[in-house]
């Protein structure tokens, strides 16, 4: 389940389903990944669709993941007890 959000903005989107800044092209699969992180349990579960390519970060990010939600959008979240915290949406490149 999603505890905390690290953007006030996708917090917003994620509880109303819209929000400025959020591209109107990436809306619906947003909403779709963000239902997917909502339901894990266990960190696995997020390995299913394949689309998702769960992956751990590494650097001044060890200790968080991300999924893809299109293109370079990712979602990048930390992982703990369960529960899901700091959701980001950041766009690579």
């Amino acid at each position: 389940m999603i505890k905390t959000f690290r953007q006030n903005w996708l917090e917003n989107f994620y509880h109303k389903g819209k929000h400025k800044r959020v591209p109107s092209q990436l809306k619906r699969q947003l909403n779709y990944k963000l239902d997917i992180l909502n339901s894990a349990s266990i960190l696995k579960d997020l390995e299913s669709p394949p689309g998702n390519h769960l992956h751990p970060m590494y650097g001044d990010r060890e200790g968080e993941y991300a999924i893809s939600v299109n293109g370079p959008w990712r979602l990048c979240f930390r992982f703990e007890d369960g529960d899901i915290y700091d959701v980001e949406l950041v766009q690579y490149h």
